[in-house]
């Protein structure tokens, strides 16, 4: 038995609520487990349910609208009664390739509601209850294309995600 590695987790999120935009795969996917683990009450948005997924720990909403967040904002107020801690890992873009002369203006506003709007209303909403509480944690997770776009496809996406960034 020496020679076992030691798996603890550590429940340093006991307690805390928390809400992951873009939760339901890949890194979204993998800090919800690891707060799980570490005890947080933790809810995921995403458009739909991922497969396996649980009602109870998912809230179906596209924070990319005003509604979507509303609604999301009202989920977490009904089911946690608040917020200690809210991660925005929601990105991506639909972007077609071809460069700055390619993008529409909705391929622009689709870009900034997604990669910046929704975390700025998220945040808007949340901001005040954490300074009432007198605690809390706002993480904006955003990408290299901020400073490293592909000229060609991701332009949008990249400016968006750099605004995010400062």
């Amino acid at each position: 038995m020496q020679n076992e590695p030691q798996t603890r987790e550590i429940a340093d999120f006991k307690g805390k609520r928390i809400l992951i935009t873009g939760g339901t795969r890949g890194i979204g996917e993998a800090i919800v487990n690891r707060l799980v683990r570490g005890g947080g009450r933790v809810i995921a948005t995403a458009r739909s349910l991922p497969a396996g997924g649980t009602s109870e720990r998912f809230v179906r909403a596209d924070v990319s609208t005003r509604e979507g967040v509303d609604q999301v904002v009202k989920t977490m107020m009904d089911r946690l009664g608040g917020l200690d801690i809210l991660i925005h890992n929601v990105g991506g873009s639909a972007a077609q390739g071809g460069g700055a002369l390619a993008l529409s203006d909705d391929d622009w506003q689709q870009a900034f509601d997604t990669n910046l709007f929704a975390a700025v209303r998220l945040d808007r909403a949340f901001l005040p209850s954490m300074l009432k509480q007198g605690s809390g944690v706002i993480v904006h997770i955003s990408s290299i294309q901020r400073t490293l776009p592909l000229f060609e496809a991701t332009l949008a996406y990249a400016a968006a995600k750099a605004a995010l960034t400062n």
